[in-house]
């Protein structure tokens, strides 16, 4: 897992393939309306808002193909995250939708506006959750093919 400003995310570029084109196509948005902006290669940006959710009440995800990039635009959210080897399948995994959902204990940060951080598929992460009230948020996933 990376966890940095997102001003500060390019210089990871040699290990994350597609990365420039995402930072490219982030910098022309022209709107933050929820939405998935195409890249090539089956790359992706989702845009997303929306109220985090109880972190009590979820359970940890990992993707095989894809990994996360999650810039937090407005509002913050706290993130779960555990290797995926120190958890529990919940259940199968869907290929179809590159998810998995796991159970087991996670560490906890808090990610705030500005910052962004990089899950791989050796992390297991629960995204979007409170642990105390629910916030808001305004955020971009990019999905990108490892």
């Amino acid at each position: 897992m990376i966890v940095c400003p997102f001003n500060e995310l390019k210089r990871y570029e040699s290990i994350i393939p597609g990365l420039q084109e995402a930072i490219d196509a982030i910098e022309k948005l022209d709107s933050l309306e929820p939405r998935t902006v195409p890249l090539s290669g089956g790359n992706k940006i989702l845009v997303q808002a929306g109220t985090t959710k109880n972190a009590a009440d979820c359970l940890t995800e990992a993707h095989r193909e894809y990994l996360d990039i999650q810039y937090i635009l407005e509002g913050e959210e706290v993130v779960g995250w555990a290797p995926v080897k120190a958890l529990t399948p919940a259940e199968e995994f869907n290929t179809a939708k590159d998810k998995g959902m796991y159970a087991g204990a996670v560490d906890f940060m808090t990610i705030r506006a500005g910052y962004c951080y990089v899950v791989f598929p050796e992390d297991g992460h629960m995204p979007g959750v409170h642990l105390d009230e629910p916030k808001n948020y305004r955020k971009l996933v990019v999905k990108l093919k490892v």
